[in-house]
């Protein structure tokens, strides 16, 4: 499973790639989440209704989206970056994403020693990229003034 899922989630960066010059930075990062909140909803499925489909669908709908968000935030943070300023504020928002990652897994953790099940984990690990996708709508919404007037928009 591990190596099918690195080859969807380096599939996923290159079709995120591909998305975002095709359509654009914002519509990539909202499908990007929505695949990932659909996995969550086919891991929260398995527990009432398990079958392999919705076991390779969560394979394929969690791991594709892995690392697509990294190429799709890389464009958009030429949003409110000038160029200068692009290379430390992409690495702090690296490190936001990799404390991210890692608070995840003991929050997960912490919430299967309380509950003793990963049905409660799927409904959490689903408000939080519902969270998520509010904060990156909110943030397309107040710099898409910035984008119409050119400052800076060089995606």
């Amino acid at each position: 499973m591990l190596t099918v899922g690195g080859v969807l989630s380096t599939s996923g960066r290159i079709l995120a790639g591909l998305a975002t010059d095709h359509f654009g930075a914002p519509p990539a990062g909202v499908v990007s989440f929505l695949i990932s909140i659909a996995g969550l909803g086919c891991l929260l499925g398995m527990e009432g209704w398990p079958s392999r489909l919705m076991a390779y669908a969560s394979v394929g709908f969690v791991f594709l989206p892995i690392g697509s968000r990294a190429t799709i935030v890389s464009v958009l943070v030429s949003r409110i970056a000038p160029r200068a300023h692009y290379g430390p504020i992409f690495g702090l928002l690296g490190i936001g994403n990799r404390l991210g990652a890692g608070l995840g897994t003991i929050l997960s953790g912490a919430i299967y020693d309380r509950t003793r099940s990963y049905a409660a984990i799927y409904p959490t690990a689903t408000v939080l990229m519902l969270v998520g996708l509010g904060a990156l709508l909110a943030f397309i919404a107040m710099t898409a003034g910035r984008v119409r007037r050119g400052v800076p928009a060089s995606w």
